[in-house]
């Protein structure tokens, strides 16, 4: 039908469904650009929804800076907020901020395995590649079985975790039954997602001696944390001599970083009258253990961040930065990528020409990208640092600085300033949630769908380094 004997109604119709369309193709085109896309999206959805008087407790309107922090915040799972949570927002405002956590915690692997699943027909193989790069092993042929795995194994164990909060809240704190039940929901999703939001004003220290309370939580931040690649190779595999390589980098470094972390917390803090020296025996390793688990991107804390000793907050920030495993819950550059990093350095001191780990080889392809997303985070944290300890000269550099960190790693932790930043500090930390959260895994996802084959090699000439 000629355009010309169209009705008004129905050209414009057509025009656009013709924009839509080639959005569409534009964004396929090129893949790793929609999660970023749907995240910030999202996150002005949040922004809106959160800005309204209907989200606060005193029925005044959220200033715009503050409710995009708390809606990036929860959709990049970090646990920042420059606001009361408990005493600023409503029941809408807090369920909005756990829907958002939900959303969040799936994370870009989740996403991007929903893409490969709902669009694999119409998709050509480069393209389901390339959104399906981000971890070793996942082919466009089993992204529907991971998807059903993601799901099945989120909701039940969220589930779980949320049954056992509400009712030892219920039955060993007193609280309502309903307020039990909604809280232990609430800090089932925000655990098991490594978001780190409490609806507590001072997070979780009033639970620093309940190791009933405490231990599903560190459960629940483990378990989101490690992955879902592992637990595919757990489940499929069934013996540990089968698990990849991947596997068991994650596996092997996590357990190290969470013993050694929650030893040295001791040692650091033990002393502490600001934090651990009024605890018992018992309160140390509790304590410890959990300032070591939800450093790697949790949020919550039983002590005060504050009151930490200079070195404790270097090892915190740490901790933050390596984070947790690959396509799980956790941010930071991940485990195993660290891990890649210390075998590279420990061959090259070997005099080995191979990086070798449990009788595998690790490809110069996977040590270029771990090299890669390490330099990147380094340069970001330090450069965007940098600069939000200049914008904040009435704050500690020390304390703008680990900011800087727990935003990027989306961890959440904070000696306590956060609400203390000006407008450009925030969007600042806005921005560092946004790509600490995107960036990493979109870069490693580029880079591994532009391998190209080349066919000539330039001379070889050496450039002395060190």
């Amino acid at each position: 039908m000629n355009d010309q004997n169209l009705h008004p109604e129905q050209l414009v119709g057509r025009l656009a469904v013709g924009t839509l369309d080639r959005l569409v193709n534009l964004l396929f085109a090129r893949p790793v650009q929609i999660v970023p896309l749907l995240f910030f999206i999202v996150s002005l959805l949040g922004a809106f929804a959160l800005s309204r008087s209907a989200a606060t407790e005193s029925g005044v309107e959220t200033r715009f800076v503050d409710a995009w922090f708390t809606a990036i915040s929860a959709l990049c799972v970090t646990g920042l907020s420059t606001l009361d949570v408990p005493n600023h927002w409503s029941w809408m405002g807090e369920l909005t901020i756990m829907l958002l956590i939900q959303l969040g915690g799936l994370g870009i692997m989740s996403a991007s395995v929903l893409i490969v699943a709902l669009f694999s027909r119409t998709m050509g193989f480069g393209i389901r590649r390339g959104l399906a790069a981000e971890n070793s092993g996942i082919t466009p042929g089993n992204v529907r079985p991971l998807l059903k795995l993601i799901a099945t194994f989120t909701f039940t164990f969220e589930a779980i975790i949320a049954l056992w909060l509400a009712g030892w809240l219920w039955l060993g704190h007193g609280l309502p039954l309903g307020e039990a039940a909604w809280k232990g929901l609430f800090h089932a999703v925000s655990a098991f997602n490594n978001a780190g939001f409490a609806l507590w004003s001072d997070n979780l220290m009033g639970f620093q001696s309940d190791w009933i309370f405490l231990s599903p939580i560190m459960l629940a931040i483990i378990a989101g944390g490690i992955g879902y690649p592992v637990y595919r190779d757990l489940w499929t595999q069934r013996g540990w001599k089968r698990i990849s390589l991947h596997g068991r980098l994650t596996l092997y470094g996590y357990a190290f970083l969470l013993v050694v972390g929650a030893l040295l917390f001791i040692i650091l803090e033990s002393n502490n009258g600001r934090t651990m020296a009024p605890m018992g025996a018992s309160g140390h390793i509790l304590n410890s253990l959990f300032m070591s688990v939800t450093s790697r991107t949790a949020g919550f804390n039983t002590v005060d961040i504050g009151a930490l000793s200079d070195q404790s907050l270097m090892l915190t920030s740490m901790l933050m930065f390596i984070g947790g495993g690959s396509a799980g819950t956790a941010g930071g550059v991940k485990v195993a990528t660290v891990v890649v990093i210390l075998l590279i350095v420990w061959s090259e001191i070997r005099g080995k020409p191979d990086v070798e780990a449990f009788g595998r080889r690790i490809g110069d392809h996977n040590q270029r990208r771990a090299i890669s997303v390490v330099a990147f985070a380094a340069v970001l944290v330090l450069g965007l640092g940098y600069l939000l300890v200049a914008l904040s000269p009435h704050l500690k550099p020390r304390d703008a600085m680990f900011e800087a960190v727990s935003a990027f790693a989306t961890v959440g932790l904070s000696t306590g300033v956060t609400a203390k930043f000006t407008d450009s500090g925030k969007y600042l930390l806005i921005a560092l949630m946004f790509i600490g959260r995107v960036g990493p895994i979109t870069l490693f996802a580029a880079l591994a769908s532009r391998r190209k084959p080349v066919r000539y090699h330039y001379p070889k000439e050496d450039v002395l380094v060190g």
